[in-house]
């Protein structure tokens, strides 16, 4: 529970100190909204409140690699949420909610307890997304060229948090908005180079070890089991995105990036502790689909990214945590907040 608190302490900071340093004070009288946009490109509803209801589907999971031939694979029994997002300017708020239609069945697979919480903050020029996530119960399966097999780990928990940024450089005619939170209508295709820094942590725990007993014995660990570790990545890499418009109000959005990693990750068994750091080399990819009109939109998006780490020769010694997200949506603009627009005319 501590380290959750710490987690909600420091995601709030990164997202308060990426806002101060990318977008600056406002007692100038401008901000990065002034910048030139053009406007046959690109049609703005940042005045406007936009809301959308939306389903996500996604696959978190941790593997650790014991041989050449084996996986131990953990993951939450809970494969989708559903969710409420609200976007107005440049803020946007993210709060999703399982069920029991996201879960397997609970005999074979276990039971998860699980928080979502997303912070968006999304301008012309750089946009910041921020997440923090915690599960608690997962299921291990185990995959091997002698057998398969599925262990519940109940007491298995697992927070992560971390924070995109994406640099977007021709944000005078690409609009990175208009496919991700919808305050924006790409009106002609366009696309941008982007760089993007990247942080990652997750950390995991189990006061009883996450690897079961039957798996310790054929690796001869003895009473050597994990039982905690904490996990850092820092990233940047180029890439670049595209908008697709067709139809008028259709549209199609695919991009790609190669990430520098440097990772830092030390884990605690029952014996000692290990650390250890490495550079690697992810590919991350995003796409988006849909329907964006002055009024309504629906759509879709896909991201993964994957983080792994160097091989190691111990069981310990190789995790790569890897995240994929479906998301589907249906939303509307509508002028919440008309009489502080009229204010600041």
């Amino acid at each position: 529970m501590r380290k959750l608190q710490r987690g909600f302490l420091t995601f709030g900071l990164i997202i308060l100190c990426g806002i101060q340093i990318l977008y600056g004070s406002p007692q100038s009288g401008e901000d990065f909204f002034t910048t030139e946009t053009d406007t046959t490109y690109i049609k703005n509803f940042k005045h406007l409140l936009t809301a959308r209801y939306y389903l996500l589907a996604q696959n978190t999971s941790l593997v650790i690699f014991p041989d050449l031939s084996s996986t131990m694979n953990y993951q939450p029994n809970e494969t989708g949420r559903f969710g409420i997002a609200a976007f107005y300017s440049w803020f946007g708020l993210g709060l999703s909610f399982g069920t029991k239609y996201f879960r397997k069945n609970s005999d074979i697979y276990g039971t998860t307890k699980s928080l979502d919480f997303r912070v968006n903050a999304y301008g012309k020029f750089m946009a910041v997304e921020g997440y923090l996530q915690y599960y608690q119960g997962f299921y291990m399966d185990y995959k091997s060229t002698a057998f398969k097999e599925t262990f519940i780990i109940p007491g298995m928990d697992l927070i992560s948090f971390g924070v995109d940024g994406t640099y977007i450089y021709n944000y005078g005619k690409f609009s990175i908005r208009a496919s991700y939170t919808q305050n924006e209508r790409q009106k002609k295709s366009a696309g941008s180079l982007i760089v993007k820094p990247t942080f990652r942590y997750y950390y995991i725990n189990s006061d009883t070890g996450i690897i079961p007993g039957k798996i310790m014995d054929i690796y001869s660990l003895k009473q050597e089991n994990i039982l905690s570790g904490d996990f850092y990545t820092l990233g940047l890499g180029p890439g670049y995105i595209y908008t697709l418009v067709f139809g008028k109000n259709f549209y199609i959005t695919a991009g790609g990036m190669l990430e520098m990693n440097w990772s830092s990750y030390n884990y605690t068994t029952t014996e000692e502790s290990y650390t250890k750091t490495g550079f690697s080399f992810p590919v991350s990819v995003r796409a988006a689909i849909g329907y964006n009109s002055d009024v309504w939109f629906i759509g879709g998006s896909f991201l993964s990214t994957l983080y792994y780490f160097q091989p190691g020769q111990r069981v310990q010694d190789d995790f790569h945590y890897h995240l994929t997200q479906i998301r589907f949506w249906v939303g509307t603009r509508f002028n919440a907040f008309k009489r502080w627009n009229k204010k600041k005319q």
